[in-house]
Formats: C-alpha cells, sequence, structure tokens
C-alpha cells in the first residue's frame, strides 16, 4: 500500500500514513490531542498522541507510556519485548536532532473491545510505540500501531478478523519506522 502524506492537527505535523487507514474521526469522537485512523483491510489501528512531557526518565519515557496505555486501555495484562532509544538523525531527521529524543517499543497487551472484558473477551494484540520527546516545547508524541495476534472467540471482531488477523510483526515495524522517518513538525505554535 501507498502511504500519503497526511496532515494532522490542522496541518501542525505531516505524516505518512498508509491508504488503507481511514481517519476513525469520520464516524466516531476522537479527543482533541489525538489523531486515530482504523485500517480498512486489517484490526490494525495507528493513534498519534500529544502529551504533556511526562515526568518520567528518559530511558523509562517509552515503558511509562506503554504502563498508561494499558491502563487506559483496561488490559489485563501487558509485557514489553523490548525498548530502543534511536538517533534522532536517523530515525526522524525532519526533527531538529539537538532537542529531540526518539524511543521505539515492541510489547503486547491482553485488551477486550468496548465492554467485552466482562465476557471474557481479551484479544492479544502487539503495539509497537514511538515516543518522540520534543524537549523544546516539553511535548512527548506518543504514536502506537496497534496489531491484533489473536481474537477471543466472544470478541465482536471474531466474524471479521479471519483473514486480518496476525499481521506480520515485521511489516507494522516498517510502518512504524517509516512514519518515523517522514514525521514533520511544519507549525510549532501547536505546543504553545
Amino acid at each position: 500500500m501507498a502511504d500519503s502524506r497526511q496532515l494532522l492537527f490542522g496541518g501542525a505535523i505531516v505524516a505518512p500514513i498508509k491508504s488503507s487507514f481511514v481517519d476513525a474521526s469520520l464516524f466516531r469522537e476522537v479527543p482533541s490531542n489525538q489523531e486515530v485512523f482504523v485500517d480498512t483491510h486489517t484490526q490494525q489501528s495507528l493513534i498519534i498522541e500529544l502529551l504533556e512531557q511526562a515526568d518520567a526518565e528518559a530511558d523509562e519515557v517509552a515503558k511509562f507510556h506503554f504502563a498508561q496505555l494499558a491502563s487506559d486501555n483496561d488490559a489485563i495484562s501487558f509485557s514489553i519485548q523490548s525498548v530502543q532509544t534511536c538517533l534522532p538523525q536517523n530515525v526522524s531527521p525532519l526533527l531538529p536532532a539537538e532537542t529531540t529524543s526518539v524511543y521505539v517499543l515492541h510489547g503486547s497487551q491482553q485488551v477486550a473491545k468496548f465492554n467485552e472484558g466482562k465476557d471474557g473477551a481479551y484479544n492479544h494484540v502487539h503495539i509497537v510505540m514511538a515516543v518522540i520527546r520534543l524537549a523544546r516545547v516539553k511535548t512527548d508524541i506518543v504514536i502506537s500501531i496497534n496489531a491484533p495476534q489473536a481474537v477471543a472467540e466472544k470478541s465482536s471482531e471474531k466474524a471479521s478478523s479471519a483473514e486480518t488477523i496476525g499481521v506480520s510483526l515485521e511489516l507494522v515495524d516498517e510502518e512504524m519506522m517509516g512514519l518515523l522517518n517522514n514525521f514533520e513538525v511544519k507549525d510549532w505554535t501547536l505546543f504553545v
């Protein structure tokens, strides 16, 4: 699938988004600090979130945001497979290297869609999370690609998931790296 450069947050940020991803705000409410996309061919989702810089040490910031995401998702369990500190000039060359830090985390969560947890319908979701810390504006940009790997029998996703679950984790990683490599802030007043 070809990527197209999308205007995010009113055009203040530009990033490549796979053409199969649809803007979720077309069919549900999305908070103003988020851009949310869902893949029309898979069960994947992409969330780009602007957050106040977390009170976490640099080497722990990705773990902090991942644990917060697990809490927000009401995950019954989560695990972190790896965390990588990246050189911003290599991974996100369109951002100012001297005030930018980039971390990439691979993890998984057991989460339910909507209120399906009461029925035990917890899905196994692999998550590739990148945290772009923009020290200059005291902001953490958290980018998550959620790729379901197993769907519970009682999940509402079960009927539509037969051909879409288990997307290659290597492809998900490539998607994240492509997004990071072309992520650009066009209007820094977004963070004021």
